[in-house]
């Protein structure tokens, strides 16, 4: 059975996706960027708590699907700034989380995400070894 969660964000809607979608032991999480409770963007110019706001919306919509970030097989990273300096501040926050258990990665510089404050955008794979019964 194919499970969908939605974290509220009115582009899912607007757009016909989920936040995170469940296939058997496979858990696929959209594009995530950093949205605050708000609905706004989440610290514009931090990519650090950008990208650990992105997680943290990540860990919540796993959460709903009975995973954890323990899970993550695989993350693949958007970032609008690939200097040093920025990819260092990406790095910091995405070894905070997988730094024990680190997933297959990707990290791509790109033009533009979806709005101009956004600086960072994860999507992330997991799978659940031993399904919940």
């Amino acid at each position: 059975m194919v499970e969908r969660v939605s974290s509220g964000a009115i582009w899912e809607g607007r757009v016909g996706y989920r936040r995170a979608v469940k296939d058997g032991p496979h858990i696929w999480v959209a594009g995530t960027v950093a949205v605050g409770d708000d609905g706004q963007v989440f610290a514009p110019g931090d990519m650090e708590a950008q990208t650990r706001r992105c997680l943290e919306i990540i860990e919540g919509a796993l959460a709903q699907l009975g995973a954890t970030m323990r899970d993550v097989r695989r993350t693949r990273v958007f970032v609008t700034d690939m200097s040093a300096e920025a990819q260092a501040a990406f790095a910091r926050a995405h070894s905070a989380v997988f730094g024990e258990f680190p997933p297959a990665s990707a990290l791509y510089g790109i033009s533009a995400l979806a709005g101009p404050d956004f600086l960072v955008e994860v999507e992330a794979d997991a799978y659940l070894a031993k399904e919940a019964s």
